[in-house]
């Protein structure tokens, strides 16, 4: 990329972030420090990563939904973070293993500083599930990522309960997610970043009725749904 490439890519990215209300009038005191780093991150995706996305018109620019994507590296939750608020000027509130949320200081500002919500890993963490559908009922976007964890072979893994608990609790539309590119970027055990080029693929919503009480059956399927529209979605980006 040469300088005037590069110049363009700048004023593009300040003229689509650089707006008053870029986040809620709630927001104002970190209102600066995000626009920055957003800004920041932004660039370095698409000059490092070379961040392609598709369908980000399914991620609504109001009103509640759960994007959940499969989990390939500790850069997903960044990524996703970044190209969400740039899409549609929204805050997402992301749920984060609670092992990594205390890891350090330098984590647990960044958690804080993208709304994340620690989760408890080894067990069904009841008061945090309670809270994002709490944030789910007053139209807040939420993310997460169904398995639980950072894949350890490149390949999707078993999905755990919550999504589809959280789906069929708040009725709330799951837009499913597909990622590809961060494992080979920022795999496991790797102290450097590669710069790998990045694919996202956002699908149509999933929607579901509330239930109160949904049988184990019921959980299960929808969990299914979810995660089979996720492999799809990475299938086609692959």
């Amino acid at each position: 990329m040469n300088l005037q490439s590069m110049g363009r890519l700048l004023v593009n990215i300040s003229n689509d972030f650089f707006h008053k209300d870029y986040y809620p009038s709630s927001d104002l005191k970190s209102y600066h420090l995000k626009y920055w780093l957003t800004f920041i991150v932004n660039i370095y995706l698409k000059v490092y990563h070379k961040v392609e996305v598709v369908g980000a018109n399914n991620i609504p620019k109001s009103g509640n939904a759960v994007i959940a994507s499969n989990h390939m590296s500790h850069l997903d939750g960044i990524i996703i973070n970044s190209i969400t608020a740039f899409h549609t000027r929204r805050k997402i509130n992301f749920l984060a293993a609670e092992d990594v949320y205390n890891k350090n200081f330098l984590f647990r500002f960044l958690c804080n500083l993208a709304n994340c919500i620690p989760v408890k890993r080894a067990t069904s963490d009841r008061v945090a599930l309670l809270k994002v559908i709490k944030l789910l009922k007053k139209g807040n976007l939420v993310g997460l990522f169904p398995e639980g964890q950072r894949s350890r072979d490149g390949k999707i893994g078993e999905a755990k309960l919550g999504v589809a608990i959280m789906a069929l609790k708040s009725g709330a539309p799951i837009i499913p997610l597909a990622i590809s590119g961060t494992f080979e970027a920022f795999p496991r055990k790797t102290k450097f970043i590669r710069p790998v080029k990045v694919t996202m693929k956002f699908g149509a919503p999933l929607k579901y009725d509330v239930e109160k009480k949904p049988s184990k059956e019921r959980i299960n399927f929808v969990k299914d749904e979810i995660m089979d529209n996720i492999q799809e979605l990475y299938s086609d980006i692959n």
